[in-house]
């Protein structure tokens, strides 16, 4: 008796043993599987800038999905970005609000989901945003494409995403140094668009190009009155520094561990033409030019802006526009930013003034170290001239209050801005 119990206790030892060996097995499977996911996130960074989301590194943490082999894979995270604004006019004679207005809106509430399927180059993502350019609280799609990337460095993009035309659009709002892009991006920034983008990355330099429906035509039905056509190209040129994916995002953390210069350009053609209907918009030729600098702790951008409009009748008028912006760290959690932003106004359109002028100064507090999963923003802005042209009755920006102005017919109007974010 005493041997048969013996012998189911070693039994059950034996068997206990082999789950525990069975369980640490696939743990240790997991992890390797894990590792591969990492490694692969990787040497894929730089593919949200150039196109694809997979493996972005400023979205490291997020939740996610995939098969053991890897090649099926989803990401699902998101942004809410809760802000406070406050607007000081002189002349409460533009809009239906008073010269002091204040309070709280979610300028950014957005969802993604992203990764690959069938294979780790064929790559998609589908984002939406509550918030968004006028957000009256309607989720709206934005990105919603699907790529694939060669080995050699090709991809292939369709769908619709954002048009790469100036560096400041293309960096997502999450990124950004400052609480959100200067007026000057949003006058010239090209939005998002439907079509094709061809790309190609290499060690030192990439470009993009593509065939769209043009500028802001993101959600149109193919006989939309918008557009008919549009070209667009983009390149660009890493004189220094280790790898692209230091410029998905407009800072530069203490523990860089190099400097780093960027310089692009691009340029987009399209013509609205009679497709939709009888409307015929003319043609619209934008181009920008930009260098960015990074180092240790801090950085440094310039960009030109230029766009010509040739209507069905009348003359042609070129705008131009301009943007300098910096920021640097005063300890491994606070950045102190500045920016100075032009438009300059073709003297034929007439308007009131040739030229609007913007100023911003403020800080972020990183919450998350060398994370933009929880930073809070604090800054003030100043308009030098009559906003009325831009955010005006009938103005450019009409409704969009995302850099807290909202329009003045006599110079100095300021903007202050505190706003807290989260990226999961």
């Amino acid at each position: 008796m005493q041997t048969k119990m013996l012998v189911l206790v070693a039994g059950a030892a034996l068997g206990l043993t082999a789950s525990a060996f069975a369980q640490n097995a696939n743990l240790d499977q997991g992890r390797a599987y894990n590792a591969e996911l990492m490694s692969d996130a990787g040497n894929r960074a730089s593919l949200l800038q150039a196109g694809g989301p997979a493996g972005n590194s400023l979205y490291a943490g997020t939740f996610g999905i995939g098969d053991s082999t890897g090649n099926n894979r989803l990401n699902i995270g998101g942004t809410s970005v809760t802000r406070y604004s406050l607007s000081l006019r002189d002349d409460s004679s533009v809009g239906d609000v008073e010269d002091l207005t204040m309070g709280f809106s979610q300028p950014t509430t957005r969802l993604r989901f992203w990764g690959n399927v069938w294979d780790k180059n064929l790559t998609f993502k589908i984002s939406g945003n509550f918030g968004g350019e006028f957000s009256d609280g309607v989720f709206g799609l934005e990105d919603a494409y699907g790529m694939y990337t060669w080995d050699n460095g090709f991809g292939l993009k369709w769908g619709q995403f954002r048009m790469p035309l100036t560096r400041e659009f293309s960096v997502e709002d999450e990124f950004q140094l400052t609480a959100d892009r200067s007026v000057v991006s949003r006058v010239f920034s090209p939005g998002y668009t439907q079509g094709l983008q061809f790309s190609y990355q290499a060690d030192a330099f990439r470009f993009t190009g593509g065939i769209t429906d043009g500028t802001n035509s993101a959600g149109t039905d193919f006989n939309s009155e918008a557009n008919d056509i549009a070209v667009n190209l983009r390149f660009d040129f890493k004189a220094m520094g280790g790898s692209f994916e230091r410029f998905n995002d407009m800072t530069s953390w203490r523990s860089a561990p190099d400097n780093a210069l960027m310089i692009g350009a691009g340029v987009n053609w399209e013509s609205g033409g009679e497709t939709g209907g009888t409307v015929d918009n003319g043609d619209t030729f934008l181009y920008s030019i930009d260098a960015s600098w990074e180092g240790p702790g801090y950085n440094v951008m310039a960009a030109g802006y230029g766009a010509r409009f040739s209507p069905p009748a009348g003359s042609e008028v070129d705008d131009f526009g301009a943007m300098i912006q910096g920021g640097i760290f005063v300890s491994d959690q606070i950045e102190l930013f500045g920016r100075w932003d032009a438009i300059f106004w073709d003297d034929d359109r007439g308007f009131a003034e040739d030229t609007n002028m913007f100023a911003t100064v403020g800080m972020n507090y990183y919450i998350s170290k060398e994370s933009h999963a929880a930073k809070f923003t604090l800054q003030a802005a100043y308009a030098f001239e009559d906003t009325t042209t831009l955010f005006g009755t009938g103005g450019f920006l009409e409704g969009n209050t995302r850099n807290g102005f909202l329009g003045d017919s006599d110079e100095g109007e300021i903007s202050f801005i505190a706003q807290m974010q989260l990226v999961f």
